[in-house]
């Protein structure tokens, strides 16, 4: 996300990852990653402020989970979270770009991504490399907004940018932007097409999307 390394927009970013609704969407996030892999080396790509990383390592105990992120500022906050948890010691971050994730091929037994999709300049390009770096057998989950998503759900969204959000955030136009920018299933399917993805399927909520599944 632009701007991340500006303090006051890091700032402003943790503090909606904290809110309870997010916390909710990272608890159900988790849920569904752990349940397709439980077990070896994960790596969250865009982690942010590093929440989701926490609560993967929480909810499945044979997790080490890694945080990869471009923002500095983010990763900052993430160790912090990291040394304030109980599970801390399963927990690690890297500065990285999601076009080159830094592990070499077939290291990860779980790559997961949230809310980062629509921000990738060549999504295609990030799919593939989702693909050199999880194992046969290891499983992805990248979860997104969709654009179509019902027309009270976005009101919803124009009414958090216009009165909720703090302001740093707000001149980043979000998080209507983020809707604006995300795709529709159709899209994300014709993406995931395009890549060298293999083994996946597309699931749509009211709200969100997801490309998910098993490498093979």
């Amino acid at each position: 996300m632009e701007g991340l390394d500006d303090p006051e927009v890091a700032r402003a970013y943790g503090w909606i990852a904290a809110t309870p609704q997010m916390r909710l969407l990272r608890c159900l996030v988790a849920r569904r990653a752990v349940a397709m892999k439980s077990q070896g080396l994960a790596a969250d790509l865009g982690c942010g402020p590093g929440l989701l990383v926490v609560e993967l390592a929480r909810q499945a105990a044979g997790l080490e989970v890694v945080g990869i992120d471009l923002s500095t500022e983010m990763l900052a906050q993430g160790e912090e979270h990291a040394r304030r948890s109980p599970v801390g010691e399963r927990v690690s971050f890297r500065r990285g770009d999601v076009r080159q994730i830094p592990f070499p091929d077939g290291a990860l037994d779980l790559v997961v991504s949230t809310l980062s999709l629509h921000h990738w300049n060549d999504p295609v390009a990030v799919l593939d490399e989702i693909a050199r770096v999880v194992r046969p057998g290891g499983a992805f989950l990248v979860f997104d907004l969709r654009r179509d998503m019902p027309a009270p759900a976005w009101l919803l969204l124009w009414f958090a940018q216009h009165v909720v959000v703090p302001a740093a955030i707000r001149r980043l136009n979000e998080p209507v932007g983020s809707r604006n920018a995300a795709y529709t299933p159709q899209e994300a399917a014709e993406l995931a097409e395009r890549s060298q993805l293999r083994g996946r399927r597309i699931t749509a909520g009211p709200l969100w999307l997801t490309i998910e599944g098993m490498g093979v």
